[in-house]
C-alpha cells in the first residue's frame, strides 16, 4: 500500500509539472472519432481542456447514434466552449443496428447551443481528414471512441497518410470480438490490424469507477467551462436516474487519462496491439482527482518567468485591484494576464490595445490553441491610436513581429479587425460597428475636453479603457467570419 501511495504522489507531481510546462507547443496532436454516447462527451471535454493536447478535428460516426445526430451534438458542444474553429465531419453510416441505449444517448443534451451551420457547410469525414493533415507537420494520435470504421475507410482511401500516424487509441473490450465498438465494424478492426499502425486498446475491466456524486464534486471543483458542461449534461433527469442506479462508469473517459497519465495504467503488448487498463489498487477518488486536474489545466497561463501569474490585489494599483476578482471570474485569468502584459508593454492602459488583447484571446480560443500558433494579418495600420490594437494582438496570441507571425496590412479599416490563420483555416474577427463608433466618439470627446495628450486626457483614456476591460465580453463584441481558402 505504501508503494501505491508513493506512486500516486509521484504521478500527481509529474502531472502538474507536465500540465504547467505547456509553451503553446503541445505534446499530443489528436483527431477524435466519436459515436455520440455520454461517456464520449466526458472524454471529449477532457481532451479539449488538456493544456498539452491539441485537438485538430472531429469525425462523427455511427455507433450509439447515427452520424448526423452525433454531428449536432459535437458542434453544439464546440460552440459552448467557443471552439467553433475545430472542424467536424460526418462519416458514412453502417448496416449495424443502433443499440438499445440509442434513445437515452439521443436524449442527452451536450450543450444548450444549437447547430447553426448550413447544410452546404457540412463536410464528409474523409475529405476533412485529408484537409486537416495535408500540411500538418507533427505525428498524429487517432482517438477512437466508437468503431474503427472512419479511420479504416480513410487510410484505405489514402494509404500514404499511415506514415503520419503515431498510434490509434481505441476503447473496446479486451475480449475484442465481444466489444460493441468492434461489432459495429469488424472489418475495420481487421484492416487496422493489418496496416501496421500501433493500436492501444483501453478498457475498464472493473466496476470500481462509477460516475457518481464524488466524481461530479471533483468535476465541479475544477471551475472551468469544461467541468460546467459535464455538470450540465449529468444534471439532466434521465442521466441522474442512471447515476442513481450506478449504471454509468468511466469508460471512454479513461482514454484522456491514459494519454496524459500513463503511469497509472498496466499495459500488455502482443504483436502491434497493446491492452491497457487501470492499475490495480488505484482508488476511484484518485482518478476523479486527476480528471479534475486535467480540466483545470485549461486555465494555465503558461508563464515563462513567473511561477504563477500574480493575482494578489496588494500587487496592483488601486484602480486595478478593485476589478481583479470580478474580471477574472467573468473572463478568466488567461485574458487578465494578456491585458495586464499588454498594458505594461504598451506603456499605458489603452482602449484599442485592450480590444486587441481581447480579440487575440478570442481567436486562440476559437481554434483552441496556445500562443505562437496563429498567423495574423492586422488591418489597424501603423498610425495611433488605432494601431495600438496591434500590441494587444501580439501579446495575447504570441504572433509577434519577432516571431514573424504578424503582418500589418496596407489596407486599414476604421473598425479594429484582423485575420487569423491556423492549419490552413482562416477567420476574420471584427469589432462590432456600434462599439467601434462609441470608442471613436469617446476618444474625440477626450480630445475636445482635455486637449490631445495632456495629463487629463491620459487619465480619462485610462478610465475608459478600464471600463471597456470590465464591461466588454469577448464573446459578444466581435463578428466572426470564416475565410474560404481557394
Amino acid at each position: 500500500m505504501k508503494k501505491i501511495l508513493f506512486l500516486l504522489l509521484f504521478i500527481t507531481a509529474s502531472f502538474f509539472q507536465q500540465s504547467y510546462a505547456h509553451s503553446g507547443k503541445p505534446k499530443y496532436h489528436v483527431i477524435i472519432d466519436t459515436d455520440g454516447a455520454i461517456d464520449d462527451m466526458r472524454a471529449i471535454s477532457m481532451l479539449l481542456s488538456g493544456n498539452d493536447i491539441r485537438v485538430l478535428a472531429f469525425t462523427c460516426s455511427q455507433g450509439s447514434l447515427s452520424p448526423n445526430v452525433v454531428f449536432q451534438k459535437i458542434t453544439s458542444l464546440l460552440s459552448s466552449f467557443h471552439h467553433e474553429g475545430i472542424p467536424a465531419g460526418i462519416s458514412e453510416g453502417t448496416d449495424f443496428d443502433l443499440p438499445p441505449w440509442e434513445p437515452f444517448a439521443k436524449s442527452v443534451r451536450w450543450a444548450d447551443f444549437s447547430d447553426t451551420l448550413k447544410q452546404g457547410q457540412i463536410e464528409n469525414s474523409i475529405h476533412l481528414l485529408n484537409r486537416t493533415v495535408k500540411n500538418y507537420k507533427n505525428k498524429l494520435t487517432l482517438i477512437a471512441l466508437g468503431s474503427l470504421k472512419t479511420y479504416a475507410d480513410w487510410l484505405q482511401s489514402n494509404p500514404e497518410v499511415i506514415a503520419k500516424i503515431d498510434r490509434i487509441i481505441w476503447y473496446n473490450s479486451f475480449n475484442i470480438y465481444e466489444g460493441f465498438n468492434y461489432k459495429v465494424s469488424p472489418e475495420s478492426y481487421n484492416y487496422i490490424q493489418e496496416s501496421g499502425i500501433k493500436l492501444e486498446i483501453i478498457s475498464n475491466t472493473t466496476t470500481n469507477y462509477p460516475v457518481n456524486k464524488a466524481y461530479l464534486q471533483q468535476i465541479d471543483s475544477s471551475h472551468t467551462i469544461y467541468g460546467d458542461q459535464i455538470q450540465f449534461a449529468h444534471n439532466q433527469k434521465s442521466v441522474k436516474e442512471k447515476i442513481k442506479k450506478n449504471h454509468l462508469q468511466l469508460w471512454d473517459d479513461l482514454i484522456p487519462l491514459f494519454l496524459t497519465t500513463p503511469l497509472i495504467f498496466d499495459t500488455e503488448t502482443k504483436d502491434n496491439t497493446s491492452f491497457v487498463s487501470v492499475s490495480k489498487n488505484i482508488p476511484a477518488s484518485y482518478l476523479y482527482e486527476i480528471i479534475g486536474n486535467l480540466l483545470a489545466s485549461s486555465s494555465v497561463t503558461n508563464n515563462r518567468v513567473f511561477s504563477s501569474f500574480p493575482i494578489n490585489k496588494d500587487l496592483y494599483k488601486s484602480a486595478y485591484a478593485d476589478i481583479i476578482q470580478n474580471t477574472i471570474k467573468k473572463y478568466g485569468i488567461i485574458e487578465w494576464k494578456a491585458i495586464c502584459m499588454t498594458n505594461e508593454i504598451h506603456g499605458h492602459t489603452g482602449i484599442y490595445s485592450i480590444i486587441g488583447a481581447k480579440m487575440g484571446i478570442r481567436a486562440t480560443e476559437y481554434f483552441n490553441v496556445g500562443v505562437n500558433n496563429l498567423e495574423v494579418i492586422s488591418y489597424a495600420g501603423l498610425k495611433p491610436p488605432l494601431s495600438c490594437f496591434n500590441d494587444g494582438i501580439q501579446i495575447s496570441t504570441g504572433a509577434t513581429i519577432g516571431q514573424g507571425l504578424i503582418t500589418v496590412s496596407d489596407t486599414v479599416s476604421k473598425i479594429p479587425s484582423a485575420t487569423f490563420e491556423f492549419n490552413d483555416q482562416k477567420v476574420t474577427l471584427s469589432l462590432k460597428a456600434e462599439i467601434a463608433e462609441q470608442m471613436r466618439n469617446d476618444i474625440q470627446f477626450a480630445i475636445q475636453k482635455y486637449g490631445l495628450l495632456t495629463d487629463q486626457y491620459w487619465q480619462y483614456i485610462e478610465e475608459l479603457a478600464i471600463r471597456y476591460w470590465v464591461n466588454y465580453d469577448r464573446h459578444d463584441i466581435f463578428i466572426i467570419q470564416k475565410v474560404i481558402l481557394e
